[in-house]
C-alpha cells in the first residue's frame, strides 16, 4: 500500500507505553523500550509501503513517542532502518546457530538442513521483518552494503566450519562460501518480492545439495570453462568516430555534436549518481550536467528514475555487447561461458560508472529498478539453461540457478566495495566454477 491509499489502516501507536508510578521502570529500561518500539514501527511502516515512503512522522506515531525521543536514539530515518536491520539479523543468526548446533549427529548435511530450515522459515513466519532485511535493505544502495555483509559473516563462518568438517579434502575459497550464503539470501529476496515465500521451506534440501556439490572434484566441463576464464579477453575495439567514452563530460563540445539530448542527460545522470548517490540526484542537476533546460528534460523523461534507468540500460548494453562478443568467439559452450565471464569482469574492472550503477545504486531507484536488476540476473541464468544445438552443460532447479546468479553478483559487489575492482578478472575461473560445478550432468 502507498501512504496515499485511502484503504490504508490509520496510523496509530502499535505499542503500549510503560506505566509510571510505583515500581516504574528505570530510565535505561524506558530507553530500551522506546528504541524497540521505534524499530518495530520501522518494520511495520516498511511493510506497508517500503522504506522510501516511510516518514519520520509515521514512525514516531506508530511507536507512540515524540520526535525529540526519536532523535535521542537515532540520527535519522536511515539510522533507524539500519539499526532495525541489525537487530533482525542478530535474532536470525542466533536462531540459526542454535538449530545448527543442536542438530543431532555430526553429519554436515544434517546440520545444514537444520540451520537453513530455520533461516527460510523466518520468511514465512515473519515476512515483514524478512522483507525489511532481504528486500528493502537493497534500496539503500551503498549505505546498506556494510550492514548486509556484516550480517552474512556469521553465516559464512558457520558454512565454512561445516564444510571444513566434511570428509572432502577440498577447501572452498571464501568467495565461494560468500556466494552460497548470498545465493540463499537471493532466492529469499525473489520469493518475498513475489509473495511466494511459502515455497522456501520446500527448497531446503535442494539448496543444501547445491552447496555441498562444490566439495566434489571438478569434471571436464568445469575444468574447460575455468581454463578459458584464465585467458584475458580480446581487447575492446577502438571507439568509432561517432562514439564517446562514458567519462566524456555530457555538456562538452564533442558530446553536443555526437550525442542526442537524451543520451547526454542519461550520461549526466550516471555521472551524478556515481558522485553523490541516487538519493541526492535531482532533475535540475541532471539538466545542468547535460547543458539543457528542465523543460527539455521533461520532453524525454518523466522523472529522475526514468533518466537513471535509461543510463543503466545504455551502460548495461555496452557491458553485454563486450561479454557476448568474447563468448561468441568460442565454438564449444564451456569455453564460451568461461570467456564470457572473463570478459564481463574485465569490463567491470575498467568501467567505474557501470560498476557503481549496477552493483550499488540500481536498487535505490525503487521497484522498477529492482525489476530491472532481477531481469539482468535472469539473463545471466539463461546462459545456464539447456539450449538446442549446443553442448549440454547440465541442468539445475530454478532456485539453484537464481542462487548462482545472486551469489555471483554479491561476490562482485564485495570486491568492488573493498576497493578491488581492478582485480576482478582474476576471479573469473572461480566464478565460472560457481556457475557450472553444481549443475547436474547425470
Amino acid at each position: 500500500m502507498s501512504a496515499a491509499d485511502p484503504t490504508s489502516p490509520p496510523t496509530r501507536p502499535l505499542f503500549p507505553r510503560l506505566t509510571a508510578g510505583r515500581g516504574a521502570p528505570s530510565a535505561e529500561q524506558v530507553a530500551r523500550h522506546q528504541k524497540a518500539r521505534l524499530q518495530g514501527a520501522m518494520v511495520e511502516a516498511v511493510a506497508r509501503h517500503g522504506y522510501a515512503e516511510t516518514t519520520l512522522r509515521e514512525l514516531v506515531t506508530l511507536a507512540g513517542v515524540s520526535k525529540s525521543t526519536f532523535y535521542q536514539h537515532f540520527e535519522n530515518k536511515q539510522d533507524c532502518f539500519l539499526s532495525t536491520f541489525d537487530e533482525i539479523a542478530a535474532i536470525l543468526r542466533a536462531r540459526v546457530a542454535e538449530s545448527y548446533r543442536s542438530s543431532s549427529g555430526d553429519d554436515v548435511r544434517e546440520r545444514f538442513v537444520a540451520g537453513l530450515s530455520v533461516f527460510l522459515a523466518m520468511a514465512v513466519e515473519e515476512p515483514a521483518a524478512a522483507t525489511l532485511g532481504a528486500v528493502e535493505s537493497l534500496t539503500l544502495g551503498a549505505a546498506g552494503v556494510e550492514h548486509r555483509e556484516r550480517s552474512s559473516e556469521a553465516f559464512e563462518e558457520m558454512v565454512a566450519q561445516g564444510l571444513a568438517s566434511s570428509p572432502s579434502p577440498r577447501q572452498l575459497p571464501p568467495s565461494t562460501i560468500k556466494a552460497v550464503v548470498a545465493g540463499i539470501r537471493g532466492i529469499t529476496y525473489r520469493r518475498l518480492r513475489s509473495g511466494r515465500q511459502a515455497e522456501l521451506p520446500g527448497m531446503v534440501e535442494e539448496l543444501v545439495d547445491w552447496a555441498l556439490r562444490y566439495l566434489e572434484p571438478d569434471d571436464e566441463i568445469t575444468l574447460r570453462a575455468m581454463a578459458a576464464a584464465e585467458e584475458p579477453a580480446p581487447p575492446p575495439p577502438p571507439l568509432a568516430a561517432d562514439e564517446l567514452p562514458w567519462d566524456e563530460p555530457p555538456d562538452s563540445t564533442s558530446s553536443r555534436r555526437l550525442l542526442s539530448q537524451r543520451e547526454r542527460m542519461a550520461r549526466g545522470t550516471a555521472r551524478l549518481v556515481v558522485e553523490g548517490g541516487y538519493e541526492a540526484l535531482t532533475i535540475p542537476a541532471i539538466s545542468n550536467a547535460a547543458g539543457v533546460s528542465n523543460q527539455t528534460f521533461y520532453e524525454h523523461f518523466d522523472s529522475k528514475r526514468d533518466a537513471f534507468l535509461a543510463a543503466f540500460e545504455l551502460s548495461t548494453a555496452e557491458a553485454l555487447t563486450f561479454s557476448v562478443a568474447a563468448l561468441e568467439l568460442r565454438e564449444s559452450r564451456p569455453e564460451a561461458l568461461g570467456a564470457g565471464m572473463r570478459a564481463l569482469l574485465e569490463h567491470i574492472s575498467r568501467n567505474e560508472i557501470f560498476a557503481r550503477l549496477a552493483f550499488f545504486e540500481l536498487p535505490s531507484a525503487g521497484p522498477a529498478a529492482l525489476d530491472r536488476a532481477d531481469a539482468i540476473l535472469d539473463s545471466f541464468t539463461a546462459f545456464l539453461e539447456p539450449a538446442p544445438g549446443v553442448e549440454d552443460i547440465g541442468t539445475a532447479p530454478v532456485a539453484v540457478r537464481e542462487a548462482i546468479a545472486s551469489g555471483t553478483w554479491a561476490v562482485i559487489q564485495h570486491e568492488i566495495h573493498h576497493g578491488r575492482r581492478g582485480e576482478l578478472p582474476a576471479l573469473a575461473p572461480e566464478l565460472i566454477r560457481l556457475a557450472l560445478a553444481s549443475l547436474d550432468r547425470a
